[in-house]
This record gives C-alpha cells, sequence and structure tokens, in this order.
C-alpha cells in the first residue's frame, strides 16, 4: 500500500489545501500509480482519529492523522497519538522536549519520526553521532518532496549507515502536482488504521518512493 505520510491542510496555518481537494486529486493519479491514502499532519494541532473518517469513505481514500509537532531539535512526525500523550503534552507548544516526546509516544504505544531530519533541524546530525545517538529513533523522513536533493541524499545516507529506516511524504501545503503526490512510503503490509501503520513501522517492511507528478496538469 502507498500513503504519503507527511501532509498539511489549511488548519496548519500555512496551507490553502482541504483534506477533500487531495482526496479528488489522488482519485485522478490511480489512473498512473496506485495511491491508497495519506496521513494528515497538521502542524501543532489534532482533530481525532475520526476526524475524516466520511471523506475516506466517500473518494475510496484511507485518511489517517498524525501530528507534527515542534521540539527543541527539530520537526517531529508523531503517529498513533493517544489521549494520554495529548493529556501530557501541549502540543501547541513551539519547543517540546524531543527525548520526552519520543519516549512518551513509544511507551504509550506510538512512534515519533524525524521530519526532513537536514532541513532546519539538529536531527540529522545528532543521529549520525553514534555515541550520542537519540534512543527511541528507529525511523527517520527518508525523503521530504519538499526537500532538496542534497537534504534527502543526507537523509538516505543517514539511514543507511546507522541501520535506521525511512519513509516519504510530500510535506504537501497546496494540492498541486509540485507540492503533492511526489514522495511517499510504500508498506508490504495492509492498512487501514494508524494502529496498523504504527505496527508496519516498527515491524514491516517498507520504503520511501519518489512519485511522478509531473504525469498529470495541475489539478
Amino acid at each position: 500500500m502507498i500513503f504519503d505520510m507527511h501532509v498539511h491542510t489549511k488548519l496548519s496555518g500555512d496551507s490553502s489545501a482541504t483534506v477533500e481537494d487531495y482526496c479528488r486529486a489522488i482519485q485522478r493519479y490511480r489512473a498512473f500509480y496506485p495511491f491508497d491514502g495519506i496521513v494528515i499532519t497538521e502542524h501543532r494541532m489534532y482533530r481525532g482519529p475520526e476526524a475524516y473518517k466520511q471523506i475516506g469513505e466517500k473518494y475510496g481514500v484511507v485518511i489517517l492523522q498524525g501530528i507534527e509537532v515542534n521540539a527543541d531539535l527539530g520537526h517531529l512526525l508523531l503517529y498513533g497519538v493517544t489521549d494520554r500523550f495529548l493529556n501530557r503534552f501541549d502540543i501547541s507548544s513551539l519547543r517540546l522536549e524531543s527525548r520526552a516526546v519520543i519516549e512518551a509516544m513509544d511507551a504509550y504505544g506510538g512512534i515519533a519520526v524525524p521530519a526532513h531530519p537536514f532541513r532546519e533541524s539538529r536531527y540529522g546530525k545528532m543521529l549520525g553521532l553514534n555515541e550520542d545517538r537519540l534512543s527511541g529513533i528507529t525511523v527517520i523522513e527518508e525523503r521530504n518532496g519538499s526537500n532538496t536533493s542534497e537534504q534527502n541524499r543526507k537523509a538516505e545516507e543517514l539511514v543507511t549507515e546507522n541501520g535506521l529506516k525511512g519513509i516519504g511524504g510530500s510535506d504537501a501545503h497546496y494540492a498541486n502536482r509540485h507540492w503533492f503526490l511526489n514522495c511517499a512510503t510504500e508498506f508490504d503490509d495492509e492498512i487501514e488504521t494508524i494502529e496498523d501503520m504504527v505496527a508496519a513501522l516498527r515491524h514491516g517492511s517498507y520504503r520511501p518512493i519518489s512519485l511522478n507528478g509531473s504525469v498529470l496538469e495541475d489539478f
């Protein structure tokens, strides 16, 4: 199954897209590539696991939800957010403590993934230092559609050299081919829920992929 793991809507404050905009784009793109779903990762906001269920059913798209939070070392993508986590952390904060977030996500059944670790972030450098690797980080965003090719190359090297796993996401803020449908993650497992996705990220087989959004006109 193929998921874009990093998507923003107008709720993030720096996007004009809606969830339905992305779903319509996916429907058109399926003529060229078997795209299954997206994970909405708003900046410092979480609407709950059922927020987009009806929209997903309408368009035949699996819509899951995570959060992109601001931490002291950079941005973290959180998958498998629970009420226990939300009760403990103020996700609107601009400087959460990275280690505490990573450890709590693990303890509460989720997973924290450094986003674009070589863009406006210290995660890339710190994870590359074997003597000071961040405990609990096993997956990073290896391919980001808003990164430069050099930033993605460094992330790929980090994965290879340190035995990490990598995901891909567009980091879309607009539902056009320049922002969306350019990077994603291909899972060997069937994924219908965020719990399925967390289990796959921890124990499954998957890989970041680049998609040729240029086959479409702007949608």
